[in-house]
Order: C-alpha cells, then sequence, then structure tokens
C-alpha cells in the first residue's frame, strides 16, 4: 500500500480505497504490521492494487523478509545451532504464526532437495498473491543460510493460472491440481546457525544471530547478522491471547447454528446424491456386439467424475467419461451440466462436441470449475474416433497380440480457456473382435497405498494384459479388486472411474443364433425362438434388442415369471418402448399382480397414446376388477380418440353388465 501511494503520488495516509474501506481501517493497516483483516478484505485491496500496478516483485520481496525477520525466533535458545535442514522442519511452525487459513507439510525427497506442501482449510482459498508470497519465503531461506546454487520452483497449485509470468514461478507447474507444492534444491554446504549471546557492552541492543561455517577443522568462521539491519522491524502476528478467547466465545454462540448448518447439509448432500445417481448409469447396455463395464467409486456422497453414454439414432454411440475439478455438490452441478450439453452437442466429430461444450461451460460456470474428459464416438463398423481434454489417455488391449498400449492425444480441459477449442484433435482406432479398451480417471493410477507409491499406468497394463481371456466385466472388477487391495490401510483421495468396453470375439456365432431366433419367432414357433435367444443372450447379456425380442417369446410361450424378469431387465435402461411395458403388463396380468399390469399399461399408452390396445387391456382389467367407474372412463378415452375402433361397442356391453360399484 505504501508503494501504491508512492507510484500514485498521492499524499501520505491519504486513503485511495474509500469504496473497500474506511479512512480508520487504512491508516491502522499502514501503522500496526499487527494489525489483522480478512481474506475477502485483502483480496479487494490487491485487486485494485494490481489493476494498475504489478505487485508480484513487492510481494515475494515481503516473502523473503518476513521469512528474515521471524526466523530468528525459530532458532534454539541454547548455544546450539541449526543447519539448512533443520531450519525447514521448524519453518511449518512460523507459516502456524502467520496465517490460519493455511498450514504447511515438510516432505524430503533428498539431502539437500525438500518439497513443501501448502494445505488450505476448506473455508479457505488460494490466491495468485499467496504463490508468489510464499515462494519469497522460500527465498529468504537461501539469503539467510547465503547459498550460491539453489533452484526454488512451483510444481503444484490448486489455482488454474497466476497474474504473472508462470516461469518466474517454475518451469512446469501444474495448474489445477488438489494441492500447493514448491521444491527447494541446493548444492551449496550451508553454514549453520545460532542466537547471539553477546552483551550489551560489545555490541548493541539490536538482535544478533551468529553464523558459523562448515569446517572439519577446530577453528571456524564466524560472522554475526544483524536481522534488523537486513529487514527492519520484526514482523510478529501472533494471535495475544485475549483475541484467542474473544474467539473461541464467538465460535461457542455460532455453535448452535453451525449444527443447525450441518443438518442442512447432511440433507443437501443425500438429495444430490440421489440426483446424480440418476443422472450416471448403474450400466451401459451392450451396442452392436460391443459390451461395457464400470468399475465407480465415488470419494464423497457425490462424485466429481462423470460417465455416460450417448446413442446416436443407429449407427454410432458416444462414450464420455469425465473428471470434474474438486468434489462435493460443485462438482456434481458440473456433471449435470455435461450431461446435458453432451446430449445437446451430438456432433460427427468429438473435437466439435468438445469446441461447444468449453464454450457452454465458460458462459455457464464462469471459470470456476472445469472438466477433464475423453469421448468416443463408435460407428457400427467398429471403427472408434476419439478426443481427448486434458484426460488420462485411453488404453487398448489388442486381442491378437495379448499386448495393451496407451493411446495417443492430447488436449486443454473443458470449461476454463477460451481458446481450448484449437487444442482437440479427433483421432482413430478400428476395433477388431477381442479387443477392450479403457477409459479412467486418474484417481486410478494416482491413489497410493500405505508407502506412499501411486497404483500407476504400468500397474494398469500389466493387469489388463492378465486379463487377456476375461470377459471386459471380469477384467474390470479384477482390476478394482486389485486396487482396493493395493490402498487398503489408506484413506480415499479422489473419485475412482474405470470403463473398459470389448468387441465381443463370439460376434458371429451371436449373430447366427440371434437370426434363428428371429425366423422361429416371426413363425411363431415361440420354443425354438426361447431357446436361441437363450443362447444369444449368454453371449452378450446386456444386448437390448435381444433383452426384448428374448422376453416377448418367453411371454407368448407362456413363461410369464421369467419373461418379467428379463422385461424389467431391459426397462431400467429406460429405453421408452411401450411394447415393453404393454407385453410386461400382460405378463403382470396373467400372474395375477393386477396393480403392476395396471402401472405397465398405463405406461405403455403415455409413450404411445395411439396405440388403443394398452386402454382396451385396462378396461379388461377393470372390468375383471368389478370397477365400473375406470372402465366407463377407459371406454369414454377410448371413443374420444377413435369413435370407430371395433373393441368399443363389445366393452360397452360388458360394462353394462357390471353391478353399481355402491352395491
Amino acid at each position: 500500500m505504501q508503494v501504491y501511494e508512492r507510484e500514485q503520488n498521492l499524499s501520505i495516509h491519504t486513503n485511495p480505497f474509500p469504496d473497500i474501506l474506511d479512512d480508520t481501517t487504512y491508516n491502522r493497516i499502514l501503522k500496526d504490521p499487527n494489525y489483522w483483516i480478512s481474506q475477502s478484505l485483502e483480496d479487494k485491496i490487491i485487486q485494485q492494487i494490481t489493476s494498475s500496478l504489478d505487485i508480484s516483485g513487492i510481494l515475494y520481496h515481503v516473502g523473503t523478509e518476513a521469512l528474515i525477520t521471524n526466523a530468528y525466533d525459530l532458532l534454539p535458545h541454547d548455544d546450539s545451532r541449526i543447519d539448512l535442514v533443520e531450519m525447514i522442519y521448524r519453518l511449518p511452525i512460523l507459516i502456524g504464526r502467520l496465517t490460519r487459513a493455511v498450514y504447511l507439510n515438510v516432505k524430503p525427497i533428498s539431502d539437500k532437495h525438500v518439497k513443501f506442501v501448502f494445505t488450505y482449510l476448506p473455508e479457505f482459498q488460494e490466491k495468485w498473491y499467496d504463490a508468489v508470497f510464499f515462494q519469497g519465503m522460500l527465498n529468504g531461506l537461501a539469503v539467510l543460510f547465503e547459498l550460491k546454487e539453489f533452484n526454488i520452483r512451483m510444481t503444484k497449485t490448486k489455482l488454474f493460472g497466476i497474474h504473472i509470468s508462470h516461469k518466474e514461478l517454475g518451469e512446469e507447474i501444474q495448474f489445477g491440481s488438489d494441492a500447493n507444492e514448491y521444491e527447494l534444491e541446493w548444492k551449496d554446504e550451508v553454514l549453520y546457525l545460532s542466537r547471539s549471546h553477546l552483551t550489551k557492552e560489545n555490541v548493541s541492543s539490536r538482535h544478533r544471530v551468529m553464523v558459523t561455517s562448515r569446517s572439519e577443522t577446530t577453528l571456524e568462521e564466524m560472522s554475526i547478522v544483524d536481522v534488523r539491519d537486513v529487514v527492519g522491524k520484526s514482523r510478529e502476528l501472533a494471535i495475544e491471547n485475549r483475541d484467542l478467547e474473544a474467539a473461541v466465545e464467538v465460535l461457542k454462540s455460532f455453535k448452535q447454528e453451525l449444527e443447525k448448518k450441518q443438518l442442512s447439509m447432511a440433507k443437501d448432500l443425500r438429495l444430490a446424491k440421489n440426483i446424480q445417481k440418476g443422472l450416471i448409469p448403474e450400466i451401459i447396455p451392450d451396442w452392436n456386439g460391443i459390451q461395457f463395464w464400470t468399475g465407480f467409486s465415488p470419494m464423497q456422497e457425490v462424485s466429481g467424475d462423470y460417465y455416460d453414454y450417448f446413442p446416436y439414432h443407429t449407427d454410432k454411440l458416444g462414450v464420455a467419461v469425465c473428471d470434474v475439478s474438486g468434489h462435493g455438490v460443485p462438482a456434481a452441478f458440473i456433471t449435470a451440466l455435461s450431461k446435458m450439453l453432451f446430449s445437446n452437442f451430438k456432433k460427427p466429430k468429438p473435437s466439435e462436441t468438445f469446441k461447444l461444450i468449453n464454450r457452454e461451460l465458460l458462459d455457464l460456470v464462469k471459470q470456476q470449475g472445469y472438466t477433464t474428459c475423453v469421448y468416443l464416438l463408435i460407428h457400427s463398423d467398429y471403427k472408434v474416433v476419439y478426443s481427448i481434454a486434458g484426460h488420462p489417455r485411453p488404453i487398448l488391449f489388442r486381442h491378437r497380440t495379448g499386448k495393451a498400449e496407451v493411446c495417443e492425444g492430447e488436449g486443454t480441459f473443458l470449461g476454463m480457456f477460451p481458446d481450448a477449442g484449437d487444442t482437440y484433435r479427433d483421432l482413430h482406432l478400428q476395433l477388431e473382435p477381442g479387443d477392450k479398451l479403457f477409459l479412467y480417471t486418474d484417481g486410478l493410477t494416482e491413489a497410493e497405498n500405505d508407502h506412499g507409491h501411486a497404483f500407476g499406468e504400468s500397474k494398469l497394463l500389466q493387469l489388463i494384459e492378465e486379463n487377456a481371456n476375461a470377459t471386459i466385466q471380469e477384467t474390470v472388477e479384477s482390476i478394482m479388486n486389485h486396487h482396493r487391495e493395493y490402498t487398503m490401510g489408506t484413506d480415499a483421495m479422489d473419485d475412482i472411474t474405470l470403463l473398459g468396453l470389448q468387441l465381443s470375439p463370439r460376434l458371429e456365432e451371436f449373430h447366427q443364433i440371434k437370426r434363428q431366433g428371429d425366423q422361429a419367432y416371426h413363425q411363431k414357433d415361440y420354443q425354438t425362438a426361447v431357446n436361441c435367444y437363450e443362447k444369444a443372450h449368454r453371449i452378450l447379456p446386456r444386448e437390448l434388442n435381444t433383452q426384448l425380442a428374448y422376453g416377448k417369446a418367453l411371454a407368448y410361450y407362456g413363461k410369464f415369471d421369467e419373461a418379467i424378469g428379463m422385461l424389467e431387465s431391459y426397462n431400467k435402461f429406460k429405453t421408452n418402448h411401450f411394447k415393453s411395458h404393454a407385453i410386461l403388463g400382460y405378463c403382470y396380468y396373467q400372474v395375477e399382480q393386477y396393480e403392476k399390469a395396471e402401472l405397465e399399461w398405463k405406461k405403455a399408452y403415455s409413450i404411445n397414446d395411439s396405440n388403443l390396445s394398452n386402454l382396451y387391456n385396462l378396461a379388461q382389467l377393470y372390468r375383471k376388477l368389478n370397477q365400473k367407474q375406470k372402465m366407463k372412463d377407459v371406454i369414454d378415452k377410448m371413443k374420444y380418440i377413435e369413435a370407430t375402433y371395433l373393441h368399443i361397442l363389445p366393452l360397452e356391453k360388458k360394462w353394462e353388465l357390471l353391478p353399481d360399484e355402491s352395491n
């Protein structure tokens, strides 16, 4: 703020932010380094300053100063001395004093290579200036220990971009990550540090730090660093005990309200879970000889992972696997948007679909979330066209070679960058009988065991090849079982999705048996039809046309209970085929489950209201149940739709013979 005053040629202590804060608060901030302001106010001030001034360098320097000015209090109180590694392990203490929004975990990589993991509390959001400030603090370590050869770089951040050149923080930063990580690597034989015990008689009362160079001899080179000469007044930000006590009282006063909100949130989560359950298909039906199976393990009540299938009439099928940033209700909201957008944009090329979805997500979500995705378009001749948006690449298993390989492709995730459409490419592969294709989210391969080792892509490839002769269902379930065993004893860190598909190696056999069944059905040889459809169903158990034909043949052959099971399985896929509901109603009627028969015939009529056979069946049902008024209502509806329908007059005569319901 002082630099802003100087750069804007403002008079001293003239509040340049009257819309954000009052004059009293402004002056207190300038005068009192311990004065606390909220994160939201800090963000507003910095946003206004950065609109006319680049303060990234200032923030970096402030971070360096913060480390040096507070390092004295991290030194041992006795005569012992510490080196850089020991100071690094004491750094989380300092972070805990400077902020209540984030805590630090230090992970050694080697003797002179350390990783710093900054974790934000759930109620706080990382800002771009945090990234600069914390890296400046790490630079303070290098200054304090007089490092000559060192490298400080950011490797991961939850941010999706930073308002300065990324290369100033790190060459290869993983944006949109679940963590905020830096690495410090050095080559120097660093100094020792200890507190000075010099007295006022030989030095002034200012803070002194004793610096000792490493030496194998009995003699050591010593120097004294005056910390206040380096950075000035110490910036102590620890909270006073009375402030803590006041905070506790405030928390107690809100306890009851928070408990109410928790109950409300739990209710909302259950609702969101049920809604999402309806959005994500439990089972994908077989299509044109291709079988599907999925392994799905959400980390929370609602998932950021999403998969779905999208029929393109009869000649193509779209399949998508997505991984939405974050978790919980916001992620579930984006999955709902994704389903809508994929359903709306059925383009002939996956890259075109991605371009449209990226544009729509930018408009709808306003860069507050994004999704990675892999999208396949499977053609009737088993050519697969796919595109990738920041997602793990598919894995193809070739049946004839017994080898699994990672497919090519790359692209930027959806919903964050306006020019992402330039990165999407359409890639092609041809499926052969027995081939398997696997789509998955990074939660599968990045999950770690209790030793911190990731499951990894290599192990996934190995398991796929080990299951060369297994069905796609057996393969997916085997991989998921191995994954659960590998990560046993650890907490899930991400949602996990594995979707596998396979072109059946028995496709020709299936088509031949299915044709025999169709021929027998048309000849009304229902026993032969049932036998053929049963064999075809064993080969492709989720092939919908076979399920429907099998269910109808069972019904006409008089095996009503088996027909009910088959038709109920078919209707779970929500194909909205009126015939399946009509025949299911007939089967329920035959086994005297009249309420279910009524429900199915009503569904059939709602799907196809021009077919009066369902109304006729309902009328006969009400006649059997002596429900005269309901039968009359159905007959009137039939007369309104088609007065010349030949069954109306016989039904009216039967209706007249029914006793009045009042009797």
